[in-house]
């Protein structure tokens, strides 16, 4: 059935899609570059019409003859899809995207019009949390065209109508909630645009001719062991109107003797095709190079060459690597213990075996390790966890010996050390309030912070450890969705996920904090109608908030008065929030925050 240009509802991508799926305009023998750019307009749920532009190029020849049909083309693309749809996408939490196109063209000759209907696949692809474009890759073959005798002189190929069917799934593999998951629709092209591709001259009845036609100008193999070898094939094929006969095969080159070919070749019909296989067979080591020439009775192109290249190398071997190559634990108060944690990597092209892994030195009874290290692949890596725990005072030193089969490195050693220390001096509890405020940079807000810090500080040292608590609070936000600036409002809770440490030296404060940031309701309008647009028990940070806070330069903070402290912190993304988890995202989190509060102790 034709079809011209369409303007029921399109849904979303339309745009997106729209330059590859016109890419496809049919393939032609003796092809040549033609390229042509129009403007369509598709409807959009949410956004209505959006214009999008069409840059079209494909390979289309100026001459075809009658009885000789056209070849088909392979037609590949990557087309932009805009921030508004990548965001309306992510609106019902669509993560891929896939489906398929037709494009409607038409091959208008002097006495007929042909349709040409198009198709391509598009292929799952991801769809990116990150703001801004993305792009969509779309491939299929145009069909090949058979002219006639009717047809000699003057033929056109013009551009028509695009449909489009698209799916677009969540996370987890489902089918995303409409109107966006199943989507068959239709764009429009905009009136009054030259949508001519190319034109074509149609020629009567030529003479008799072979025509050699070879799809490898290279043939590479890459690395290939020393004693194994790699094939790969080569085809034929006659696209003239008369046998093809294939005179002869041959490699030469300086290399020649690490290639070799068999075929089957002798005479080729119109349109049919015969393969040559291509076989390497690697010795030595380094790179390995050769022709391979076939001639034919194609009397424009009596001799057509094929590089082949390959590169020999010798067995593959494991490499070990570890990181980090020395840890030092630090002081740690008699009876308590320290963590820490060692990667074992595999960077070789074989698998690394681990043989062993030990403890060694004066103060190896000290510490401890377990690990998951056996066999680690090429690429892959493993992890020690290392422990100490301070059963007295002093500097404690070992040595964490790893074997394998690296033949390079059969033995590799971490040094470890750690310092037991008792603690000393008259310890302070305070219970101090904080009262701020903490800018919200990607909203451009600002949040009102609550809450009480117990602490113990040790006199004589100057350090103290701390519990954090603070208050849920409410922050009002506006943000930017599709074309509208929207205003939310999210209750917001903190947990403190380790215990706060920090100094207290010559009235300069430093504490360091980690808090859970969680989301637990979030409300906005959209288009008039309030509705929760994520939250719940589990919205929350993937991980903790890291914050340090430090008393202003020229300040002084006493035990006694309490005193200012702020900083700046980078807010980790959240997760777990409901569909619409990434447009939280966009205006909590991020860096470029700050907070600043006011600490005075509790009588």
């Amino acid at each position: 059935m034709k079809r011209s240009n369409l303007d029921t509802g399109a849904r979303k991508l339309g745009p997106a899609l729209a330059a590859a799926t016109l890419m496809a305009c049919g393939g032609q023998a003796l092809a040549a570059p033609v390229s042509l750019t129009l403007e369509f307009s598709c409807p959009f749920p949410l956004i209505g019409d959006q214009p999008i532009r069409a840059e079209i190029s494909a390979d289309i020849p100026a001459v075809a003859t009658v009885g000789t049909p056209t070849p088909e083309f392979e037609v590949t693309a990557l087309t932009v899809v805009n921030e508004n749809s990548r965001t309306g996408l992510k609106l019902v939490g669509s993560e891929t995207l896939e489906g398929s196109a037709i494009s409607y063209n038409e091959v208008i000759t002097p006495s007929r019009t042909l349709d040409q209907i198009v198709n391509l696949a598009i292929p799952q692809t991801p769809i990116p949390s990150e703001t801004g474009e993305f792009t969509v890759p779309a491939t299929g073959n145009a069909p090949a065209v058979n002219f006639t005798e009717q047809d000699v002189g003057e033929a056109e190929i013009r551009v028509g109508a695009l449909s489009l069917s698209l799916i677009a799934r969540t996370a987890n593999g489902d089918i995303a909630p409409a109107p966006i998951g199943e989507i068959d629709t239709d764009c429009t092209q905009l009136a009054g645009q030259d949508n001519l591709l190319q034109t074509i001259m149609v020629e009567g009845n030529a003479v008799e001719t072979p025509r050699i036609a070879v799809n490898r100008e290279a043939v590479a193999f890459g690395n290939v062991q020393a004693g194994l070898t790699e094939q790969d094939t080569i085809t034929i094929t006659n696209t003239g109107n008369a046998a093809l006969g294939i005179n002869g095969v041959s490699i030469s080159g300086a290399d020649s003797s690490a290639f070799m070919q068999t075929n089957s070749c002798s005479t080729i019909a119109p349109n049919e095709a015969c393969d040559i296989n291509v076989t390497y067979i690697p010795s030595g080591e380094g790179t390995q190079s050769a022709t391979l020439s076939i001639a034919s009775t194609d009397a424009d192109t009596p001799n057509v060459d094929v590089a082949l290249s390959g590169n020999s190398v010798l067995a593959p071997v494991p490499e070990i690597g570890v990181d980090p190559q020395s840890i030092d634990l630090g002081r740690i108060l008699l009876g308590e213990s320290a963590s820490a944690q060692i990667t074992i990597t595999n960077s070789g092209n074989e698998t690394l075996l681990i043989n062993a892994i030990n403890l060694t030195g004066n103060d190896a009874s000290e510490f401890t390790q377990t690990n998951n290290c056996t066999t680690v692949p090429q690429d892959q890596s493993c992890t020690v966890d290392l422990a100490f725990t301070a059963g007295s005072v002093g500097v404690r030193n070992a040595q964490l010996v790893v074997a394998s089969n690296d033949p390079e490195n059969p033995e590799i050693s971490v040094s470890v050390s750690a310092e037991g220390y008792e603690q000393t001096g008259s310890i302070l509890e305070m219970l101090l309030a904080l009262d701020g405020s903490t800018y919200i940079n990607a909203s451009d807000s600002t949040l009102p912070l609550n809450g009480t810090i117990a602490t113990a500080l040790d006199l004589a040292a100057g350090t103290f450890e701390a519990d954090l608590a603070v208050d849920p609070t409410v922050g009002h936000f506006s943000v930017k969705l599709l074309f509208s600036k929207l205003n939310a409002v999210a209750n917001v809770e903190f947990e403190q996920s380790e215990m706060t440490t920090g100094t207290l030296i010559n009235g300069k404060l430093t504490a360091n904090s980690h808090l859970y940031v969680k989301v637990p309701k979030v409300a906005l309008k959209l288009f008039g109608i309030p509705f929760k647009v994520g939250g719940g028990d589990q919205c929350q940070t993937i991980e903790p908030v890291d914050i340090t806070l430090v008393s202003p330069e020229g300040s002084n903070f006493s035990p006694a008065t309490g005193g200012s402290v702020s900083g700046e912190y980078t807010l980790p993304p959240l997760e777990n929030c409901g569909l619409l988890t990434d447009v939280l995202n966009q205006f909590l989190t991020g860096p470029g925050n700050t907070i600043d509060l006011m600490l005075t102790p509790e009588q």
